[in-house]
């Protein structure tokens, strides 16, 4: 949810395929984000910055990958090298954060910076003490103006940690 009181999020109505979502808290409008549709079923809108620009990620037959939607443009990505993308949080800087899984099936998170170019930047994130085997690893689930992550990740006994990373 943003300071303008518009959430996002998926629903699921008339099938099993979920659809990207705004909620205007003030009106209660749902708003299906057409742009978003237009890349197929199963899109899951994760967060929204201040400015209104949406992240989220879409599974369909290409598999899945990361969305940004700014001001009515929509610019799909994913992680060089990797299998599934996830954007899951966006700050106002437009720097977004999620989690890919390697070809070993390792999940990390990232970071992306400049995600509509004309370079864009990403960065590999894992916490040190994440273990890195196949469906295990570093999730970055948000991040905030400064920079500063937040998200899990699961250690050699299995447990899974919160974390916090400052730039």
């Amino acid at each position: 949810i943003n300071d303008a009181g518009i959430a996002v999020g998926d629903a699921v109505g008339g099938g099993i395929n979920a659809h990207a979502v705004e909620l205007n808290q003030a009106t209660g409008v749902f708003t299906t984000l057409a742009a978003v549709a237009t890349l197929g079923p199963n899109s899951f809108a994760t967060g929204i910055n201040d400015a209104g620009d949406i992240v989220g990620y879409t599974m369909n037959s290409r598999g899945t990958f990361g969305w940004l939607l700014k001001a009515g443009q929509l610019t799909a990505f994913q992680f060089p090298g990797s299998r599934p993308t996830m954007a899951l949080g966006v700050n106002r800087n437009d720097e977004i954060v999620g989690s890919f899984t390697d070809a070993a099936g390792d999940t990390h998170g990232f970071t992306l910076k400049s995600p509509t170019g004309p370079v864009s930047h990403w960065q590999q994130i894992d916490d040190p003490n994440a273990l890195n085997t196949p469906g295990n690893g570093t999730t970055v689930n948000g991040l905030n103006g400064a920079g500063d992550l937040v998200g899990f990740y699961t250690d050699s006994a299995l447990n899974v940690n919160g974390m916090l990373a400052t730039p």
